[in-house]
């Protein structure tokens, strides 16, 4: 046996952010060679790869590096359906408050994950939703969730606070004759920022415009915002309402509850084709969780099945409006009943458009909703409409 033994070899990875530049000096060297290239990784960022490895990272397309920018290596992940769906959910609730800039927190995002678990039927020693899991999880398809709510944070803080307090009291009760000893120093808590929201243009009889939100939050390092109470009010159940803007209700939380989480059930569509003024958007179905009972897609329209409270987001990609453009640009219809109408854009770039409408409303079994479009020029396919079941 050799007196040297030899150490093997040390594996490196190249980042998601490297890969892009690495293929993007690619693209405008086509013609050097595979060594030059491997010079050129080492000088850059200091590490030696494998000739294979470069290989295979050529011939990828540049989607495959687009996530997130730190990560290394894509793990193939246990329960693939199971994240498909709770990234489904994290997807919609961040597009229906896109405009409030609301955010689900870690914990109210474990609890989802807890009900998606379930009705995949994975057993807890199969799948453990801890807070390691929730962080790899969110590492993998880059996302950012909200730290708890301010609320929740004061209850915590004052906790620690009040159990350090006792334990100095026991310590102080105790014989004198004993050394005592220091008092540990209470452990500080940052409370999370609070998001301050304001909506322009909400008509008291249920007929709004969809102007954006303005959303002001204190971004500091790594704090963000709880959920605020646009998202608790389309969670909890509320058998008055009747048509009610989503962002009416937005207000600072402080001190509130955490939301309870229902059981997910929701249907998202988006639009086949263009329609021109005056005419109905036709769709079909894009996704869902549980929502067969409740909701289907009818041509043009889409159905409320059962008695329900439901959350409604429409959002229409149209050709810009004109000078002379007409008051409305679209409405939406449940049965012959109008709901509620859209009558400004939120965001307008070249020749298109975005106009955005939020409402929960009780509707009968068997209603229809349709959206009736009125703007200028046409609807574009891709539009979208989504019902999420609030209650029933």
């Amino acid at each position: 046996m050799s007196s040297k033994q030899q150490q093997p070899k040390q594996r490196t990875f190249l980042t998601n952010a490297q890969k892009l530049q690495l293929k993007q000096f690619w693209s405008e060297h086509p013609d050097l060679q595979l060594l030059a290239v491997v010079d050129w990784v080492r000088e850059r960022f200091g590490v030696s790869v494998g000739r294979a490895t470069l290989y295979r990272i050529y011939h990828a397309p540049v989607e495959a590096f687009t996530g997130n920018a730190q990560q290394k290596k894509g793990r193939r992940v246990k329960f693939p359906e199971l994240e498909r769906d709770i990234l489904a959910f994290y997807e919609e609730n961040r597009r229906a408050n896109e405009s409030s800039g609301a955010a689900l927190s870690d914990d109210a995002l474990l609890r989802v994950a807890a009900e998606v678990r379930a009705r995949h039927g994975i057993p807890e020693t199969e799948l453990k939703l801890s807070n390691g899991w929730l962080h790899r999880f969110k590492e993998r398809h880059a996302l950012s969730v909200a730290l708890q709510a301010a609320g929740e944070e004061t209850a915590s803080a004052q906790a620690v606070t009040d159990n350090a307090d006792a334990t100095q009291t026991v310590s102080e009760s105790g014989d004198s004759g004993k050394p005592k000893r220091k008092p540990r120093a209470t452990r500080r808590r940052i409370n999370g920022s609070v998001t301050n929201a304001r909506v322009d243009n909400v008509d008291i009889n249920g007929v709004f415009d969809c102007t954006e939100t303005e959303v002001a939050a204190e971004a500091d390092g790594g704090r963000a915002v709880e959920a605020s109470a646009a998202i608790q009010e389309t969670l909890v159940a509320s058998s008055d309402v009747t048509v009610t803007p989503l962002g009416a209700s937005l207000r600072p939380v402080t001190d509130s509850a955490p939301a309870v989480i229902r059981p997910l059930t929701y249907l998202s569509a988006i639009s086949v084709d263009t329609v021109m003024s005056v005419g109905f958007v036709r769709w079909k179905l894009n996704s869902g969780m549980a929502h067969t009972k409740h909701f289907s897609v009818d041509n043009d329209g889409v159905a409320v099945l059962t008695n329900a409270m439901i959350q409604l987001n429409v959002e229409l990609q149209h050709s810009a409006l004109s000078t002379d453009r007409p008051p409305v640009i679209f409405k939406v219809w449940a049965g012959v009943e109008l709901l509620s109408q859209c009558e400004s854009s939120v965001r307008s770039k070249g020749d298109q458009a975005l106009s955005v409408l939020q409402l929960e409303c009780t509707l009968p079994a068997q209603t229809v909703i349709r959206v009736e479009y009125h703007g200028s020029g046409v609807v574009h396919g891709g539009s979208r409409l989504v019902l999420r079941l609030l209650n029933e």
